[in-house]
């Protein structure tokens, strides 16, 4: 992708960049230390081939709607498993209604909000109350959950769900 910096974006960015670096070098990280005066060079000097270089780490956003979507996930699976937990002698087992996360493969955007989601905004505890912390469902399952929240949404949301009610989810 082709870009420009403004001249002071430039020297912003010249200044970050050179303060990581001392930074890196009080702490004798000197191969961080060089990776930041190689980024201020890049910058100072205008070498506007290499900007990509300075911005490699940043990720595409993500759409709101796919944002969206892993809300309503975890909420919609929040409310199955409290549910399940509420239930006398269920017929369903608990591997039946396990969250099984994102595709790390095709659906890494969504994984890592995910992640984002419970570990590092500490929400839906229940979901991780396991400990368990790999959501890589390693099979694409946005379509599925998008299906799975239309009947939720046609239930009317409800939190406490019937067993029939998280079968009719989960099917």
């Amino acid at each position: 992708m082709e870009f420009t910096f403004t001249p002071y974006q430039r020297l912003n960015l010249y200044n970050q960049y050179t303060i990581l670096e001392k930074l890196s070098r009080l702490q004798n990280d000197t191969d961080d230390a060089d990776y930041y005066a190689q980024k201020a060079k890049i910058v100072m000097e205008g070498f506007s081939y290499d900007y990509s270089e300075c911005t490699e780490i940043i990720q595409e956003e993500l759409p709101e709607t796919e944002c969206k979507l892993v809300w309503d996930t975890l909420d919609m699976y929040s409310a199955i498993l409290l549910s399940y937990q509420r239930l006398t002698n269920p017929e369903l087992r608990t591997e039946d209604i396990t969250f099984r996360g994102f595709d790390g493969n095709y659906e890494s955007d969504l994984l890592n909000y995910c992640k984002f989601i419970l570990f590092d905004l500490e929400r839906f505890a229940e979901l991780t109350a396991d400990g368990r912390n790999d959501f890589n469902s390693h099979s694409r399952r946005r379509e599925i959950y998008r299906a799975m929240i239309h009947k939720w949404d046609e239930m009317n949301r409800p939190y406490e769900l019937t067993e029939a009610q998280i079968k009719e989810l989960i099917k």
